[in-house]
């Protein structure tokens, strides 16, 4: 070579002499002949030049430029002519790295070259007699290799969790080549692709222990990475089986383009038929962007994901790995730019997971049978739905068919929620608990998070459908209070009347009605807090990370199924334990609330009959054994010592024991008590409407905030003969109207049969019936609605906290929503004000 000066920018190049039929440009520093160089300089098409597609500039846009690369001026006419001409195996290597620098894109100068050899060297081959050197294999297509074929090999290696049961770690080797095809030798993968990662060397190589997935995530400053001087390495990656033979693994570059198309861009790991795999990779470019001397374009991997699926117990197929490479312009780096532009966001993750054929079947077979059966039950229900509220003449209507979906829900959502919660925990233990190599976890993606959301939804429809039916229920309190004589009145015409009898016991029991509405046994604030004190003081949180050891607490990426179950089981035993210590000690020692009120309403003299459909509701019957209930403490304490005596009768219906009824009505017994109940005050408020408002107007708002809201003697003497009606009913003194109380049967129970009330109203003997007009009634549904609430938004914000705040605001909300609105049918369906509610 002979070095030949430029004046233009004072300096030197070599040159190699044309006169000894060398071509004039040196490759890779020699001299190389001439006539091979002209035969594939003149191949080439625009041989010099790399497109860059993936540049991402200001704001965020991505934007495509060209450079004539100094590196492939050096390189491809010599690495093309040794390796087609030299049979040169280095060279060969090198056309290899140009191809992977142009990321195997077949329209490409170097890629087009390397399919251009391939080709020809196999049909030399074809006839058997020619032994040729090998040329480094790029595409699995090149060497008819279909995607499916490539990632379903399994690897001959007895892999397992414990030592003593087989091999524990991936053994994975990687095979290094510069940039001109030195091979640089084999070395072991460990922590080499993740190149800003905080954690300690052990923990970034964790992922090689079978079974533990791995993700890391930083902000890698390309600037501070281009002050290192860092080389252009490009690897082939293989796996190392029993007989340590390497089988090459295959990668998936996502920036791949085959025209307009980029298949491997976001492709699932479930599905390769349509991918297109590759054998060499890098893991930073600052060669091939060098223009002119000068470094134009930077090009980094900012997302790595190698795919582990299991194959047959103790085996895996072939891994397969992701790469999605970024490129920045060397111009816009700074070394105090935070922004993407300088520190893109790289990521590293490894995820294990099973092959779920055979599960999704089993999965899918009891789903059908489950939907089947609670289909069919719901269709039942809704028979019986219908039966109790529609007539001969009523038919299928919109409201209809939306009470039958709104059953459907309502069966559904608890079966569907037990067989999620049973899924999640079968994994979670059949994970966490083995030795063998047995089960990987499922890869879900976004399919869980679509999942939860659905079944939330319909929680929500049947927990507000409920909420509904409660805050609509027609109440009514029967007073069986007498008068106890007549009393003068001075002035007037003298007239003796009847003793009123005093309102205060029903405004009393009223309030205390009021109060249970929002009554429940497990207290939310405490599940929650014993929550974040299990998940995070304990740190029980880390036990749902990817990793198959129950007792290994280490912080990490938490896997979806794993910590759905885990919060599932967890919530489900805080309830549990609070249901028993209230079942077991709190109602059986100290206060039974419910028992309570059914007392307190027999001594007040007060029943309560609340209809929640038109012809169904619950009774609870509080008729006095004694005397009467207005009077002073000397009576009533004379009263009580005669019960515990037991001189009096028992408190029940009929005398006996049950106070407590569900309640099926005679149709044309609630067709009556709508005429004397419902219409009547309808037209009572009507009526008082205008009246009211503009006295009311004449007042200031602080005035009338304090008044109460009377009502008039239509409205009292609607009241009186409901009442009337009500007593004369449950005593059977209506000849047209009676009724029948028999207990229920055990199957008529469990399938929540209607009884024939053509003839007369049936009450069934219910101690805790009457709980489905509160709260009470529905806290299982409840929290199941909670617990996914607090799954979906612990899975969201990756945060215990935040998803126990989020529990805790809904729950607020739910008990503010049916105490007020409750309160406000209460008030309406008693007569009273709602001030009196305190």
């Amino acid at each position: 070579m002979t070095p030949v000066y430029a004046a233009a920018t004072n300096t030197y190049t070599c040159q190699c002499r044309t006169d000894l039929g060398y071509y004039q440009t040196p490759q890779n520093d020699e001299c190389i002949g001439a006539t091979s160089a002209t035969v594939v300089q003149s191949r080439l098409i625009n041989g010099f030049t790399v497109t860059y597609k993936d540049i991402v500039g200001s704001g965020g846009s991505t934007v495509s430029t060209t450079v004539q690369s100094d590196t492939f001026q050096d390189l491809l006419i010599g690495a093309a002519s040794d390796c087609e001409f030299g049979w040169d195996s280095q060279a060969c290597e090198a056309l290899s790295n140009l191809c992977t620098l142009q990321l195997y894109d077949t329209t490409a100068s170097a890629c087009l070259y390397y399919t251009r050899i391939m080709t020809e060297r196999a049909q030399l081959a074809s006839d058997g007699t020619t032994t040729l050197p090998a040329v480094p294999a790029l595409y699995y297509s090149a060497e008819n290799i279909d995607p499916l074929t490539a990632t379903s090999q399994i690897i001959d290696v007895k892999f397992a969790v414990s030592t003593s049961q087989g091999a524990t770690t991936l053994p994975l080797v990687l095979a290094a080549f510069s940039l001109n095809g030195t091979f640089l030798g084999l070395q072991d993968v460990a922590a080499q692709f993740q190149n800003c990662a905080t954690d300690p060397l052990d923990g970034m190589s964790s992922w090689l222990s079978i079974g533990h997935d791995y993700q890391s995530a930083c902000s890698e400053n390309l600037a501070m990475t281009l002050d290192t001087n860092p080389e252009t390495v490009f690897y082939d990656m293989y796996i190392r089986d029993a007989t340590s033979t390497l089988v090459p693994i295959p990668i998936r570059v996502e920036n791949y383009r085959t025209g307009s198309r980029q298949p491997n861009l976001h492709a699932s790991p479930l599905d390769y038929s349509s991918s297109v795999l590759f054998r060499r990779f890098f893991l930073i470019d600052v060669v091939s962007g060098i223009q002119d001397g000068s470094l134009q374009i930077i090009r980094v991997p900012s997302e790595i994901r190698i795919w582990i699926q299991q194959a047959a117990s103790g085996q895996i197929y072939v891994p397969v790995m992701d790469i999605l490479y970024t490129e920045r312009q060397v111009s816009d780096l700074s070394l105090t730019d935070a922004s993407q532009i300088s520190s893109p966001t790289v990521t590293f993750s490894a995820v294990y997971f099973g092959s779920l054929v055979g599960f999704w079947k089993a999965v899918t077979v009891l789903f059908a049978l489950v939907c089947v059966l609670g289909g069919l039950f719901a269709l039942y229900r809704a028979r019986a739905w219908s039966t109790r509220n529609l007539g001969p003449a009523d038919g299928w209507d919109l409201e209809y068919l939306g009470r039958c979906a709104l059953i459907l829900a309502e069966t559904l959502a608890p079966i569907l929620f037990l067989l999620l919660v049973a899924l999640a925990a079968y994994w979670f233990f059949a994970f966490k608990r083995q030795t063998q190599l047995k089960v990987l976890l499922p890869w879900f993606d976004a399919d869980l998070k679509k999942f939860l959301a659905a079944h939330i939804v319909i929680l929500a429809v049947h927990v507000l459908t409920k909420l509904h039916q409660q805050c609509t229920a027609d109440i009514f309190l029967i007073d069986w209070e007498q008068s106890k004589g007549r009393l003068t009145y001075s002035g007037g015409d003298m007239k003796p009347r009847l003793a009123p009898v005093s309102v205060w016991r029903s405004i009393f029991l009223a309030n205390e009605w009021d109060e249970l509405q929002t009554y429940r046994q497990v207290n939310i604030e405490f599940s929650l807090l014993a929550m974040y004190f299990i998940f995070e003081a304990l740190k029980v949180r880390w036990a749902a990370t990817p990793q198959p050891d129950m007792h290994d607490l280490t912080r990490g990426p938490v896997h979806p199924v794993l910590l759905l179950g885990l919060e599932c089981m967890v919530w489900i035993c805080l309830a549990a334990v609070q249901l028993l210590f209230r079942i077991v000690f709190y109602d059986r020692y100290y206060k039974n609330k419910l028992l309570n009120f059914v007392d307190v309403l027999s001594m007040a003299n007060l029943s309560i009959l609340a209809f929640d459909e038109l012809c169904h509701g619950y009774y609870i019957h509080g008729q006095s054994i004694h005397p009467c209930a207005d009077t002073n403490i000397g009576e009533l304490n004379a009263y009580l010592r005669r019960e515990k005596a037991d001189l009096v009768p028992r408190r029940g219906l009929h005398n006996t024991d049950e106070q407590c009824f569900e309640v099926y009505a005679q149709r044309e017994m609630r067709s009556a008590f709508n005429t004397v109940y419902g219409v009547v005050i309808a037209e009572v408020e009507d009526q008082m409407a205008g009246s009211v408002a503009a006295r009311l107007q004449r007042l200031s708002p602080e005035k009338q905030q304090r008044r109460f809201g009377g009502v008039d003697e239509a409205r009292v003497h609607a009241y009186e003969t409901v009442n009337h009606f009500l007593k004369s009913f449950f005593d059977q003194n209506l000849k047209e109207f009676q009724y029948l109380v028999r207990e229920r049967r055990p199957i008529e129970r469990m399938l929540g049969k209607t009884p024939d009330a053509s003839h007369n109203t049936v009450l069934f003997h219910d101690e805790t019936g009457f709980t489905a007009l509160l709260l009470y009634g529905i806290e299982y549904h409840l929290l199941f609605f909670y617990v996914l609430v607090y799954s979906l938004a612990s899975r969201s914000l990756d945060s215990t906290g935040g998803a126990a705040l989020i529990t805790w605001l809904l729950d607020v909300v739910v008990r503010c929503g049916r105490r007020h609105f409750g309160g406000k049918n209460l008030a309406r369906k008693t007569m009273m004000d709602q001030k009196f509610l305190i």
